[in-house]
């Protein structure tokens, strides 16, 4: 087993999450390396390049830290439901991932390969649809609705709304 595998499972590092999964065979389970069981023996520890390879060969994953749910289309769907549900908060890559329990380099890495886009791009494009949304359903204000879409300011919101739609929030409001 190469050292970095070892180091990274007795550190728990979560930098590691997706990238390999160890299995023990005394207990019949596997783990994520950011698992915080106690730290296993290390003659009984195997280590896969997938989360399908362990269940192959018989172990069963943790319940203490799922590495089953780390299956990238199920991270990406937890991503977006996650960013969805947190439109107006203040969301960086960094604190994605920290919900989704991966580095930020490998959520980001993913993320981009199964949608074509950056989780930030992905998150401005829904708070321009929910925007959209609340110019069309509501009489509340242009600047009211650029925070309750979740930009920190109106003139932001307005840059980014014109650029997504070629039309000022005013005018969309005023076409439709």
């Amino acid at each position: 087993m190469e050292m970095k595998f070892w180091n990274a499972i007795v550190s728990c590092d979560q930098t590691y999450d997706g990238i390999f999964y160890y299995g023990v065979r005394t207990t019949g389970i596997f783990c994520r390396p950011s698992c915080p069981s106690r730290t296993p023996k290390q003659e009984n520890v195997t280590i896969y390049a997938d989360s399908d390879t362990p269940v192959r060969d018989g172990l069963r994953p943790c319940k203490r830290c799922r590495p089953d749910e780390l299956l990238t289309p199920s991270i990406i769907q937890t991503a977006q439901a996650y960013l969805a549900d947190h439109l107006a908060d203040e969301m960086t890559l960094g604190k994605l991932a920290e919900k989704l329990y991966i580095s930020p380099f490998h959520l980001q890495r993913i993320f981009k390969d199964e949608t074509n886009t950056s989780p930030s791009k992905y998150l401005q494009d829904k708070r321009v649809q929910h925007a959209k949304q609340l110019i069309l359903e509501t009489e509340l204000p242009i600047h009211e609705i650029a925070y309750a879409a979740g930009f920190k300011n109106a003139a932001h919101f307005l840059a980014v709304f014109k650029k997504k739609t070629s039309l000022s929030p005013t005018e969309f409001r005023s076409a439709h």
